[in-house]
């Protein structure tokens, strides 16, 4: 229990960026959703749940893969670039990361129940769709730069947070992963009470975090569809969903002037890989009742993470008067489970005769149902936190497509509302825009999208000290198919 608390600890401090704990952190991260989806869907600002026949629909809305009429191969393979601009007392640093990888890829096959045309209504066709889709995209880099003086003319150093921890604990029960650290490399030093002082205590320093993070979020989908007379479509999606993170960060404290005695610089680098598994399910309805209007509904359950295995570990170092003393952790693992908050979507979709249609979708997910879980702890502090620091999300999605056969053109926007509950100092509500064009005849496609998302939060190097950020991401797609 001791060495769970510790890691909690530490990652709260040096690991998370928006939050107050690694466990409220990692509940969010692998809760949200991002860029998924073809070429299509994402040109139309992912308001795709109505329109159906898209392979974005195993993943939306799986009715609408009952609008399929004929088979389909795709695949989106996609470039990310994504900047970070932070500022901090001041100063602004900024960081950005290119990373290509592939959107999507799978097969849709439609098949007519019955040859024989008739007035009665009956099942026409049926459908079975599989493939991948990448639901979360982890590549970033981040780079934090500033002096430790803030607006209110106040020092800090994380000294401050070590000393704040360490007091009334002898040096020999510190906690191994982080007080103990800061005192074997001479950054605190105790009294003859356990009372904790520091030389960077009110001393001019430069402070600078970088921070690299991988992975993403990945679906297997097998899905299944029917179509009732063109009128009533149905659909269900199971996912199997695979988690890969790696986060090394780099936080640095340096004597801007040569002024401390001993003290030259210190740095603590901080390395967490996270590999999980998971499963959920989304059922899905569409209902047409004229041919210019289809709307439905999507439930999709919480994903339900049965593993999740934390490796993290630390590297602690000083430049104590030209001598470097540096002390590195065995790694710790650490097991838990997480359930992420339910998924409710309501969609619509009216269509211009041939020449197109407009779409909204609307999405409901209250982040503050996320749930973590171990065999041998109870998360009960963690999991209220969760409860009071999140809250529920609106997000619409709306889109166009015009068609000029055979170039089609595409335009959309989503908005997602802030996951944080208003009284929060973060916000991270997201923008996106979007537009494509595409070229489509009756055995192939191949379609073109940009994307632009931006959205500001804060980011705590630890705290008390704040920094203001602010994410833009630039996304292209390329889907490419083949229909049989």
């Amino acid at each position: 229990m001791k060495t769970k608390s510790i890691i909690i600890t530490v990652i709260a401090m040096l690991f998370a960026g928006t939050l107050s704990a690694q466990n409220e952190n990692e509940a969010l991260r692998y809760s949200q959703m991002g860029f998924s989806g073809t070429a299509r869907s994402t040109a139309v600002g992912g308001a795709f749940g109505a329109v159906g026949a898209d392979f974005s629909s195993l993943a939306i809305n799986p009715a609408g893969m009952g609008v399929y009429k004929k088979s389909e191969i795709s695949f989106t393979p996609a470039l990310y670039y994504t900047k970070n601009i932070n500022t901090y007392n001041g100063t602004e640093a900024e960081d950005f990361k290119y990373s290509m990888n592939l959107s999507n890829f799978g097969m849709v096959f439609s098949a007519p129940l019955s040859s024989i045309e008739s007035d009665k209504p009956q099942w026409k066709s049926i459908q079975f769709g599989f493939g991948f889709n990448k639901l979360a995209n982890f590549n970033n880099n981040i780079s934090i730069e500033g002096n430790n003086i803030n607006s209110m003319n106040v020092r800090s150093s994380i000294a401050d947070v070590f000393i704040g921890k360490a007091n009334g604990i002898s040096p020999s029960n510190l906690s191994s992963y982080d007080t103990y650290l800061a005192y074997d490399c001479y950054i605190i030093n105790p009294d003859t009470n356990n009372m904790y002082t520091s030389d960077l205590q009110n001393a001019d320093l430069k402070q600078r975090k970088t921070i690299n993070t991988k992975g993403g979020i990945n679906e297997w989908a097998f899905s299944f569809s029917g179509n009732y007379n063109d009128v009533l479509f149905i659909g269900a999606t199971v996912g199997l969903v695979g988690i890969t993170y790696k986060e090394n960060s780099q936080y640095e404290e340096i004597d801007r002037f040569d002024s401390l005695r001993y003290f030259n610089n210190m740095k603590i680098k901080d390395n967490l890989t996270t590999d999980g598994s998971g499963v959920n399910l989304k059922l899905g309805i569409l209902a047409q009742p004229a041919k210019f209007i289809r709307f439905g509904a999507a439930i999709h359950t919480p994903t339900f993470y049965y593993k999740i295995e934390d490796n993290y570990s630390r590297t602690f170092s000083a430049d104590i008067d030209s001598t470097i003393r540096e002390f590195k952790t065995d790694p710790l693992v650490f097991k838990y489970e997480l359930n992420t908050p339910l998924r409710l979507l309501g969609n619509v979709a009216f269509f211009i005769k041939k020449s197109g249609f407009i779409s909204l979708d609307y999405e409901y997910a209250d982040y503050s149902r996320a749930r973590m879980r171990a065999d041998d702890y109870t998360f009960v502090d963690e999991n209220k936190n969760i409860k009071e620091l999140f809250t529920a999300t609106h997000n619409i999605r709306a889109g166009v497509e015009y068609n000029l056969s055979p170039i089609t053109l595409r335009a959309g926007y989503a908005h997602n509302t802030t996951p944080f509950k208003s009284n929060s100092v973060n916000s991270y509500q997201r923008d996106i825009y979007s537009g494509g064009i595409g070229f489509r005849n009756a055995n192939y496609f191949i379609d073109f999208t940009y994307a632009y998302a931006k959205s500001e939060g804060k980011y705590y190097l630890y705290p008390g000290a704040i920094t203001d950020q602010k994410i833009t991401s630039n996304n292209f797609m390329l889907s490419m198919g083949v229909k049989f």
